[in-house]
Order: C-alpha cells, then structure tokens, then sequence
C-alpha cells in the first residue's frame, strides 16, 4: 500500500466519514507545575520520564507543589484537540468518572469542539489526572495516577465513530491493562475492517520497557503511521543508533515520524528518508506536549493530503510552538 497516495485520498469529501480523526487514549486531567531536579530526587523520580502512581500518591505530590496550570490532557486528547482547533472534525474515546475533574475533562473537549464518544461511568477511581514537573531546562517528569481511564475496555470502544473516522489515532500509555489492549484489538479491527488508516504513538520509553513485543506485533500489522522520539525509536527496536534502527523500519512500508528534539524530526517510509530542519527557538519554556503537537501538526497535513515533507513540516512548527508555553495546548 502507498500510504502517500492513501493520504491524498483523504482530503476529498468522502461521504462515510463524519469524522477526519478519532483518538483513543486515557482521559487524563494535567496539573503543571515548576520544580528543581531536588525535588525529583526527593521523590525517586525518573527525570525526563512518566511513572504510575496511585490516588495517594498523586494527592501527596500535589500536596507539596504550587500548581501553574491545569487542562484536561492526555497524549492523544491533546493532538486531538489541536487538530480540532485546526478545523479538522475530531472525536475522542476515552473513561472519566462521574466527578468533578470527569465532568472538567468533558467540558475542556467540548469547548474545543471535540465530540466525546463516551458517558461518565462510576466506580471506586476517579477521573485520570497527571502531576507534569517541569525542571530548569524545561524537561518534564510525569507522575500519572490514571484512574478510571485504565479501565478503558472493549464495550468502551463505539465502532460507529471509528468505522465514520478517517484515521483512528492510539497512544501507547494505554497497554498498562489486559482491558485496554483487548480494546485497542477491537478498534484497529473495526478500522481496517472499514480501510481506514491506524496511527500509533509509541508514547514512552517507560512504556516499551514493558510492552515491546506487543507494540512491535500492532506496528507490524495494523498501524500504518508511527509517533516517536530517538530514544523510543532505539528502545522498540533494540539498536543504539538511529541509523540501525532506520535500516530496519525501510522494509516495514509504514510512515514513521520521528521527532529529534532540537535537531528537528526524521520522516521515514520505505527508502524514502526525509529529514526535517528544526525551528528557532527564542524562549525555551516547557517541552510538554511536544510530541502530542508533532503528531497534530503532521496529521493536520497528511489529512489534506499534502506531501509528507509538508507533514513534518508543520509537525515541527507544531512543536516548537508549544515549548515556549506552559502545557500542551496552543
């Protein structure tokens, strides 16, 4: 399959589409906050990176922290509601509870536009949020208590929005119960069942320490397009150097976009390696959200069917404009 001729057929009118992208990720509130790199280590924190933690755990960080910012958030929603501000006709599938933050989550989407294709459930969790610590040089560290958004499963998953999508968008912070992947399964079927296009974000190095096989068997058969950075790219595929890993993927007839930080991003489909020069940076502020918006912005093109240069392009742009603000949202 030529996936670049695939995505100039997406820009057309096409009539069983009421939807140009679907996401499905974890409903997750963000509360940001400024921190030193002490603060991490006090806490064992993996600096740069996401971990788990539980309702008391999150609410005993907060507790200790003066919040900056709180949006409703999560990898996905967040390119999600990018696209959405960018007149593209989005959907979300995701949990929240029957509680203030669900209620909070619900209402950020629909201010932007985005149609929520699921209903507040209740049990013992509550709504997602995500404790996002950004240090001196802008790094983030994420401690996530992901609530009732684990509990994302296969009855959760609406078929009708997926099989009216044109592209149906995953994260990989959604492997961390047997629930989800079965949910995810369903959603890829329902998409290929209706020739749709399945994008992936590999999300996290933290995530692909523990479900690389999995990851790489969606790769191999299902997703057509694939989000990560170098580390992730050398972590799923087990190389350590950039190059190895692009000589494997060359044969895979996916499109995988890779970000580079300040060297910009990489494009790769087939033998074709395209390497996309960073955007000047005049005020480093917060690199959260980076990849969410590189993935908006490279859809944002790809759906109206425009080069894959042009899609890396904006995907960059994308990026460097929500590093120089708090949170993940233009």
């Amino acid at each position: 399959m030529d996936l670049r001729n695939r995505s100039a057929s997406l820009g057309g009118n096409m009539v069983d589409n009421k939807y140009d992208i679907v996401g499905i990720g974890n409903s997750i509130v963000d509360v940001i906050t400024d921190v030193e790199d002490q603060f991490l280590d006090d806490h064992e924190l993996r600096k740069g990176l996401m971990s788990l933690v539980d309702l008391d755990g999150i609410k005993d960080i907060s507790g200790k922290i003066d919040i900056k910012k709180t949006v409703s958030g999560g990898s996905v929603a967040n390119s999600i509601v990018a696209l959405a501000q960018n007149n593209m006709k989005t959907a979300f599938i995701g949990k929240v509870g029957m509680d203030e933050v669900g209620n909070a989550f619900i209402d950020g989407l629909n201010k932007e536009n985005v149609f929520f294709a699921n209903v507040p459930q209740s049990d013992e969790s509550e709504t997602g949020r995500c404790l996002v610590m950004v240090t001196p040089d802008a790094q983030r560290t994420m401690s996530t208590y992901l609530g009732i958004s684990q509990k994302l499963n296969s009855d959760d998953v609406n078929e009708d929005v997926i099989s009216q999508s044109k592209i149906t968008y995953l994260e990989g912070y959604l492997w961390d119960l047997d629930d989800a992947q079965v949910a995810i399964k369903k959603a890829t079927k329902v998409a290929k069942e209706n020739n749709k296009i399945v994008a992936f974000s590999v999300s996290d190095v933290f995530c692909i320490e523990r479900f690389k096989d999995s990851f790489l068997s969606l790769i191999d058969k299902d997703a057509d397009i694939v989000f990560a950075n170098e580390e992730e790219m050398k972590s799923l595929l087990g190389t350590s150097d950039l190059n190895e890993s692009i000589n494997i993927i060359k044969d895979k007839n996916k499109i995988f976009a890779i970000t580079l930080g300040e060297k910009g991003a990489m494009i790769v489909n087939n033998e074709e390696v395209i390497k996309i020069e960073p955007q000047k940076i005049d005020n480093l502020v917060d690199t959260t959200g980076a990849g969410d918006l590189f993935a908006a912005g490279f859809l944002l093109k790809y759906i109206q069917g425009q080069p894959l240069e042009q899609c890396g392009k904006e995907g960059v742009r994308f990026a460097s404009e929500i590093i120089q603000i708090y949170g993940a949202r233009l």
